[in-house]
């Protein structure tokens, strides 16, 4: 039986390399995104700073979450003081030293982190020139910075500038530090740190032949409240960025992978579907000589899992390769930083292998079961035409799932805000899943409506095109399908996230009032910076403007479910907001939200959690703390400002640099003398019309990575689509030689196959348009209230002509090469 299986393979080598291309492609694919997925788990950035540091202990850095992957917090946790002491009477502890970094910006806007003089034995930093500083206008510098000792140099913290003598010049030790740094005094450090009472992190530098491990554990048992990093896990903690880092690769690829998995599933089954069908006379003739079915299904498993088995394999290894692509374009897009290590391990190339053979055996006992329970005489009659038929079963399912997504698409209309977007998100999935099963179908209905108007061409092509379509509507729908697939998932990718930062672009103009933004060249602005610019002549109001994040579970309590997500939050003066900022309120006064324990939420917010005005609710802050608050408003435009908003001096000490973002001026005079009287204070200035909407330069990020997924996906769907039309194409030899028997030119074949090339094509970009309508329209009615997605029509023209180009040339090209074949070739 393997002997026969290897024949059957060899003798039908133009399918089998159909099949070949699209299981390594799919093993490819699968890999890349399990690679990424894992080093969402296991990868990490290096550790720089805390080098010399066996063991470095912080407070807890991520939100736990029953039966999920932690969440980490966007801000730093902090730690007490006193912890260092603590530490310290640790036996094998030989020094506990505490960091409590502080962003500053030299006079070229450069960031530079800013440190006492002690923590720089963590790297270690040993000096090239000079000495430490010994007072508080001193400082030392590394060597990227542009400076000697004896010189003068102003570094801004806040906005507030700060003249420091250089005392020393220092470079790091046996490690590559990336940031310039800068070292003061324990008590010019103290100065600049908004947190007082508290540090960031603690190095240990343990005694002499102490194991790292071992000390964490006992640092671990004798302080309570702390969380112990060694060895590679050192980097994750030095710098917020690579937990975050971890967090958006496993949100991005995992999202992409749903998909991507199901559309390669879905390309290697009908890849392998369509060989075996074009294989039924085979499988006939078989069972005319006596084979029994299951000898005929031990054949098809057997040669479809050798296939299989090899290409998934092959497959693999560019897919590490694919993966290290896409970590390149993440951390140039910036969502990840850019010495983030992937994780490689066997593991992706495990999971692909089974899913592509298990898929592959399915798909090819699933198209050999009827022919081969069929009669032997039957099966030879029923070898070379199509069952027009569908199964019930079949019918069932299609249309269960397109009123599946329909119905999702419709969730807007009863859930309001946010909410909603997870129906329509995932409803253009089940549509084009069921249009696939239903594809035959479709395109019999399609010809019915355009077969007319081919009839009545005087060419004799059109009326050829016309009966081939009608005779085979099951070949064309293999072509369709792909095709409207990658329309379909192109549309969703790019549109989706069009609509969403539309709207909130319009929110946050809509709701800017300031006439003027004002920020620091780096980093933030102190809140004396505030007082200064409200003395401006000409300043009617200023209003600060804190952002971070907060953690709020939406699960459903009652039955034990916990959905923790990050949501932006934003701190404002409630006294004087109004005069900058309209938030829509719809409930309460935004003039209520003082104090620790007031807040206010966008609508979908409040939807999401069931509460309203005077009702209490719980979040987690984004530096770990909790907070009860009671609601003191809701308001409509939570896309362009964030679904919570609390008073600004609140949000402060719970933000990493303890500086505002932002301050929304509005003036009562004229706006340049204003502008240029802060430009002379060193800020930057901008029209309040370029406020950006919330989240939306985190968003940018996240938008060109998932472009950047989203190409890797379309050319996989291109790729599939070439192979499976090419495939169908080649297969018709003998079809074009009785064509061309019965008088067909040469030129009417091709203008033949020319003609349903273009039909192929213009059905796949209508239908995968039309399968999107209901999900978009749904995704902006529950973020604006108007069933109108933003849909542009360069982007749209873009995809559509890439669709027509590739339909058509996937059947034309194949078409001439098969044409060349001898007229006499076996019937």
């Amino acid at each position: 039986m393997w002997t026969l299986a290897r024949s059957s393979a060899a003798h039908h080598r133009r399918s089998v390399i159909g099949v070949i291309v699209a299981v390594l492609l799919a093993s490819a694919l699968t890999t890349a995104l399990g690679v990424l997925i894992e080093s969402g788990l296991r990868g990490g950035v290096p550790v720089q700073r805390f080098a010399a540091a066996d063991v470095i202990v912080g407070a807890p850095q991520s939100q736990p979450v029953p039966d999920d992957v932690d969440v980490p917090f966007p801000e730093r946790a902090l730690l007490p003081q006193e912890t260092v002491a603590s530490i310290q009477a640790v036996p094998g502890v030989a020094r506990a030293i505490a960091d409590a970094p502080v962003p500053l910006v030299g006079d070229d806007g450069t960031p530079i982190s800013g440190h006492a003089w002690e923590s720089s034995s963590l790297t270690p930093f040993a000096l090239t020139a000079g000495e430490p500083p010994a007072s508080d206008d001193q400082i030392v510098l590394t060597e990227s910075v542009d400076a000697s000792v004896g010189d003068s140099i102003a570094l801004a913290h806040g906005g507030v500038a700060t003249t420091y003598t250089v005392s020393g010049i220092a470079t790091a030790v046996g490690t590559e530090v990336d940031r310039p740094q800068a070292f003061l005094t324990q008590q010019a450090l103290a100065a600049l740190w908004p947190h007082a009472g508290s540090v960031a992190l603690i190095g240990v530098i343990a005694d002499e032949g102490t194991d790292a491990a071992a000390l964490a554990d006992a640092i671990s048992d004798a302080v309570q409240g702390v969380v112990t990093y060694t060895g590679t896990a050192r980097g994750d903690v030095e710098t917020l960025e690579g937990a975050t880092a971890r967090t958006n690769l496993i949100a991005l690829s995992g999202s992409l992978a749903g998909v991507a998995l199901i559309i390669a599933l879905f390309v290697v089954a009908s890849t392998m579907s369509l060989s075996l069908g074009q294989r039924r006379r085979d499988i006939a003739l078989l069972r005319a000589v006596g084979a029994e079915p299951r000898q005929v299904r031990g054949l098809v498993v057997r040669e479809v899992g050798l296939i299989a088995l090899a290409a998934s394999v092959v497959g693999v290894l560019p897919g590490y390769g694919l993966a290290q692509l896409l970590g390149d374009q993440f951390a140039a897009s910036g969502l990840i930083s850019t010495d983030f290590a992937l994780a490689f391990s066997p593991l992706p190339a495990i999971g692909a292998v089974v899913l592509m053979v298990g898929t592959s055996l399915l798909a090819g006992l699933v198209s050999a079961r009827r022919p081969s329970r069929m009669a032997p005489i039957d099966a030879l009659g029923d070898a070379h035409v199509e069952t027009p038929a569908l199964s019930r079963g079949r019918v069932i399912t299609g249309v269960t799932l397109i009123a599946v997504g329909l119905v999702a698409s419709l969730l807007p209309l009863v859930i309001p805000g946010e909410a909603a977007l997870a129906g329509p998100a995932s409803a253009a999935l089940a549509i084009v899943i069921g249009a696939a099963l239903l594809g035959p179908r479709i395109v019999e209905v399609t010809l019915n409506a355009a077969g007319p108007l081919l009839r009545r061409l005087p060419a004799a092509a059109a009326v050829l095109a016309d009966a081939n379509a009608r005779s085979f509507t099951r070949r064309l729908a293999t072509a369709v399908v792909p095709l409207a697939l990658g329309m379909t998932f192109a549309i969703v990718q790019l549109f989706v996230p069009a609509t969403v930062a539309s709207e909130a672009a319009a929110q946050s103009a809509e709701g800017t009032t300031a006439d003027l933004v004002v920020t620091a060249p780096a980093g933030g602005l102190a809140p004396s910076v505030t007082v200064d610019v409200a003395s401006i002549d000409g300043v009617a109001a200023v209003t600060p403007r804190v952002r971070s994040s907060v953690l709020v579970n939406m699960g459903v309590s009652e039955f034990d479910v916990n959905i923790v997500e990050p949501a932006p939050i934003q701190g404002i003066n409630p006294a004087i907001a109004s005069a900058t900022l309209d938030l829509g309120v719809t409930a309460g006064s935004l003039a209520d939200l003082a104090g620790t324990d007031t807040i206010a939420l966008s609508n979908s917010a409040a939807f999401g959690l069931r509460a309203g005005v005077g009702d209490t609710i719980d979040v987690v802050l984004g530096d770990g703390d909790k907070l009860t608050a009671t609601v003191a408003a809701t308001y409509e435009r939570g896309l362009g400002f964030g679904d919570y908003a609390i008073d600004a001096k609140v949000l402060r000490q719970h933000t990493t640099t303890g500086l505002n973002d932002q301050l929304l001026v509005s003036t009562r005079a004229e706006t340049d003398a204003v502008a240029a009287a802060l430009a002379d204070r060193g800020l930057q200035v901008t029209s309040g019309a370029d406020l950006g909407a919330a989240g939306a330069e985190e968003a940018a990020a996240q938008s060109w990575a998932s472009v950047v997924a989203l190409m890797l996906i379309l050319g996989f769907i291109a790729l599939a689509v070439v192979n499976t039309l090419v495939m169908a194409t080649t297969e018709r030899i003998v079809e074009f030689a009785v064509l061309r028997r019965l008088g067909a030119t040469l030129g009417q074949v091709t203008a033949m196959t020319f003609i349903e090339s273009v039909m192929i094509s213009v059905l796949a970009i209508v239908v995968g348009t039309v399968i999107t309508l209901p999900p978009l329209a749904g995704i902006a009615f529950a973020i604006s209230g108007q069933p109108l997605p933003t849909f542009p029509p360069v982007t749209f023209a873009l995809l559509a002509g890439a669709t027509l180009l590739l339909g058509i040339l996937s059947i034309v090209i194949p078409t001439r090469s098969a044409l060349r074949a001898q007229l006499t070739s076996s019937a």
